[in-house]
């Protein structure tokens, strides 16, 4: 151990320092896998399929984070002196400043200061998080000392969706007596009448009583969304920084760069070891090309289909080099091929193709298009407007459990009821099923969502596996031009479709048609 940290119980209380190399094998998470699971049932191997999710291969920006928020925390205790006389006298000088009022006013610092803030930014889907987890495991979150102190070392806090002072305060009261198993704080310091200053200078007092290692905030994107409090909440973690030398970690997307960037004490906060831009991989990145060699090796389908160069492209083009979308791709492709095979009965082959791959990113990535079309325009502008990618990932698991495949498309008929619903030209088969809910997910309404696909549509045809992309990128536009037209409200009625233009996304012998045993009525 270096001489820097010797004699302080605070670090005694943290693991030994990692290499590079170490915390890479640390990091990496590797499913199990066994050639002989190709012999299972096809609904075993979908569930073996599903380990695929839980793939994260480690490499050197994963590392280079976790050795920074390591020395980030270890940095921040060296000021801090850990006898029972220094932390009561630290107890002491926050409980003088609270009652004259000035905690959160510029001032002397009560530690040393070594602490240091960072800020780990990245395009939605790159791992960010899973590496934050993964590196926060490896320490204890919460160390009981000899003289009866409790030392939180680390506390992770999501912001919240609108950037709140009052209910980040409030959740880390619940944190943490949620850890101690109490409700001390949240009765002490967050009672329903208590003014924003009151809950800051709580959190303050909370901080510096258990000696808090790090403080966490994830999702920063969502800080200063309501309305001027991000000045006022970037001033208060600023005052955990100088004051009682706690670090703080910020980790977001890319949307919250131009926050860190054009404020200048935001954008001091954002740099320290711990700070790094995670970029998607470019196809010629050696650590892309190793995680995607890897994760091709995780096949459950009947026979093995072996990488070729055209494929492995096709993975990079399609998913543009995010981690979690490449991931979702490669599972969601295996699926295909052992549905398509066993609706054929096993007259198709479980051969996975380049086609292959692009058919099935046209079926389901369509809800992760406008993501993927910013990143591979390179605009640094587009890609920031993309906050999160959680609501894509829940259109893109709504999208597989709509009927799959060409084959078993054939097979089987459309529910009355789903098919009353369908009722435009845009209503018919899987990607009208993707559209659609990209439209709900924007907020639109059913009506709404059916006005926007209807005259989208007739612009460039009904959305088909060939055709999304452009369909996409017609339906942003009749979308700006339904809020031009002053048409913003994403619940107003539209007016139905008529019955020819139902009838006219029908296929022959559809039972809805006139005549049949359907609903030909569905307009």
């Amino acid at each position: 151990m270096s001489s820097d940290y010797e004699n302080n119980a605070y670090i005694a209380a943290l693991p030994a320092p990692l290499s590079r190399p170490e915390w890479v094998r640390f990091l990496t998470r590797l499913p199990e896998r066994d050639e002989a699971e190709r012999k299972l049932s096809h609904g075993e191997r979908y569930l073996c399929a599903l380990r695929v999710l839980r793939f994260f291969r480690a490499g050197a920006r994963q590392a280079d984070f976790a050795r920074g928020f390591d020395a980030v925390l270890r940095e921040g205790y060296r000021g801090r002196d850990d006898s029972t006389r220094a932390h009561e006298a630290r107890m002491h000088a926050v409980a003088s400043a609270r009652e004259a009022g000035g905690l959160l006013e510029p001032g002397a610092p009560v530690v040393i200061r070594h602490a240091s803030s960072s800020a780990l930014l990245g395009v939605p889907g790159m791992g960010k998080t899973a590496t934050l987890d993964g590196v926060l495991a490896r320490y204890p979150q919460m160390k009981r000392h000899a003289d009866g102190q409790v030392q939180i070392v680390w506390f992770k806090l999501e912001c919240p969706a609108m950037g709140s002072i009052r209910q980040t305060c409030r959740d880390f009261f619940k944190g943490v007596d949620a850890l101690l198993g109490q409700e001390t704080y949240q009765k002490l310091y967050a009672g329903k009448h208590v003014s924003d200053d009151d809950l800051m200078d709580g959190m303050v007092a909370v901080a510096n009583i258990h000696s808090l290692g790090c403080l966490v905030i994830d999702e920063i994107q969502h800080l200063g969304k309501a309305g001027d409090e991000q000045h006022v909440l970037m001033t208060f973690l600023t005052t955990l920084v100088n004051k009682i030398g706690v670090p703080v970690l910020f980790v977001g997307t890319m949307s919250a760069y131009d926050r860190f960037s054009k404020t200048g004490r935001m954008g001091r906060r954002s740099i320290g070891p711990a700070a790094g831009i995670w970029n998607h991989y470019p196809e010629s990145d050696a650590q892309w090309q190793r995680f995607v060699t890897e994760l091709w090796e995780y096949q459950w389908t009947a026979q093995y289909t072996p990488p070729t160069p055209a494929m492995l492209k096709a993975l990079h083009d399609r998913s543009q080099g995010i981690v979690d979308i490449v991931t979702k791709l490669w599972f969601a492709v295996q699926v295909a091929a052992m549905d398509d095979s066993e609706a054929s009965g096993g007259e198709i082959e479980e051969i996975i193709t380049e086609e292959m791959i692009n058919e099935v990113a046209d079926r389901h990535l369509a809800p992760m298009e406008g993501l993927l079309a910013a990143v591979r325009s390179g605009d640094p502008a587009l890609i920031r407007r993309f906050d999160d990618v959680a609501p894509r990932n829940e259109a893109f698991w709504n999208s597989l459990k709509d009927v799959d495949g060409p084959v078993l498309n054939g097979s089987i008929s459309t529910d009355a009821d789903q098919a009353a619903r369908r009722t435009g030209p845009a209503y018919v088969g899987q990607c009208a099923s993707v559209v659609r809910e990209n439209l709900e997910w924007q907020g639109f309404d059913e009506a709404r969502a059916a006005e926007v696909m209807r005259r989208t549509s007739e612009a460039v045809g009904a959305p088909d596996a060939s055709n999304l992309p452009v369909y996409f990128a017609r339906m942003a536009d009749i979308i700006s031009e339904l809020k031009t037209e002053g048409a913003v409200s994403k619940t107003a009625r539209s007016r139905p479709p008529t019955k020819a233009e139902v009838e006219a996304t029908f296929i022959d012998g559809d039972l809805r048609r006139e005549g049949g045993d359907g609903i030909a009525a569905a307009a």
